[in-house]
């Protein structure tokens, strides 16, 4: 078998996962949960195999947040509401798009780890990005399942620790102390899921939930960011807290809080 680039392993794995998502609806119903369970533990082997070299200590965590809580918020999506397959077709190649680009910038941190390229900066953009993208996925998808407020809460606590540890290692990558980043990601996270409880009082479609933790989101990795750097000033702070009360404002404005 000759070598493969990374890049060819990244597409090879997108594929495989691209068509896996799509044929999820088409399995036995007694099989549906296992395939589910295998496509996301799928996506982490298949991820882990495409940018494996030198993948050591906390990067087997750090760099597969993303691509494996994308795998499980588009999968489960699919298992769950079951959608034409003209959507289904959508949403596969949607998720491939997203996926590659994530791998891609994973593969970036990789090597960074190491040694600077110049395309670390790009990737950090790519990061925060496609953050934003998979918390806006999975929030709304967990409050579309219709579940509990209190087990959305816990959820949205455990997800919401993974998703902001990850963006926290990529600001120092090997440079970043463990202790600091369990600490900061664990009050980013308490913070981001007491948001979470309170709006589930809200009157909310879960698009429009998914948007405010993604804010949420936005506004802890912001600033947070700026105090690892050493960098936070009272003009940044502002600007955080402005979007916060934009998107606090927009939820006013267009929710109905009629019966």
């Amino acid at each position: 078998m000759p070598n493969l680039t990374k890049r060819a392993k990244i597409a090879i794995s997108t594929v495989f996962l691209v068509v896996g998502l799509f044929l999820l609806p088409g399995m036995q119903p007694q099989y549906k949960v296992y395939s589910l369970v295998g496509l996301i533990t799928l996506s982490y082997v298949l991820s882990a195999w495409s940018i494996f070299l030198d993948v050591s200590g906390l990067e087997f965590v750090t760099l597969f947040v993303l691509p494996v809580v994308l795998t499980a918020s588009f999968g489960l999506f699919i298992f769950e509401f079951d959608p034409s397959p003209l959507l289904r077709a959508l949403l596969s190649v949607t998720f491939g798009l997203v996926y590659y680009t994530i791998l891609l910038a994973e593969n970036i941190f990789n090597v960074s780890a190491e040694r600077n390229i110049p395309l670390l900066r790009a990737a950090n953009t790519v990061g925060y990005l496609t953050t934003l993208f998979v918390s806006f996925a999975v929030f709304s998808l967990l409050f579309s399942l219709g579940i509990d407020g209190y087990l959305f809460t816990i959820a949205t606590f455990a997800t919401g620790f993974f998703l902001l540890a990850q963006a926290f290692w990529q600001i120092k990558l090997e440079e970043t102390d463990i202790r600091s980043l369990l600490r900061d990601s664990l009050v980013a996270a308490l913070l981001l899921a007491e948001f979470a409880w309170i709006l589930t009082f809200w009157p909310l479609p879960p698009a429009k939930l998914g948007l405010a933790l993604a804010a949420m989101i936005y506004v802890l990795l912001g600033i947070i960011q700026h105090l690892i750097k050493e960098d936070l000033t009272n003009r940044s702070v502002g600007e955080y807290l402005f979007v916060a009360l934009a998107v606090f404002l927009l939820l006013s404005a267009t929710t109905s809080w009629g019966g």
